[in-house]
């Protein structure tokens, strides 16, 4: 059961990207986010890793969820 007095929770994502040059990349980690944190924020975090490595990519896969059972 999820903490709900945490101000903060747990999110696991997976990304695949193709580079400019061709190659594939996945990567896959887990964001503690802050309340208020929104899925778009954590869009932009996780592609922000990316283009800081590759410059532009192309996305084919990406996935966010709560990092529990």
């Amino acid at each position: 059961m999820p903490d709900t007095t945490s101000a903060t929770q747990d999110f696991h994502w997976v990304m695949t990207v193709q580079t400019q040059d061709g190659r594939f990349n996945s990567r896959e980690a887990v964001i503690t986010a802050p309340v208020g944190f929104t899925a778009s924020d954590a869009f932009k975090f996780v592609i922000d890793q990316f283009k800081a490595d590759y410059g532009s990519v192309i996305v084919l896969f990406y996935a966010l969820t709560p990092n529990e059972l």
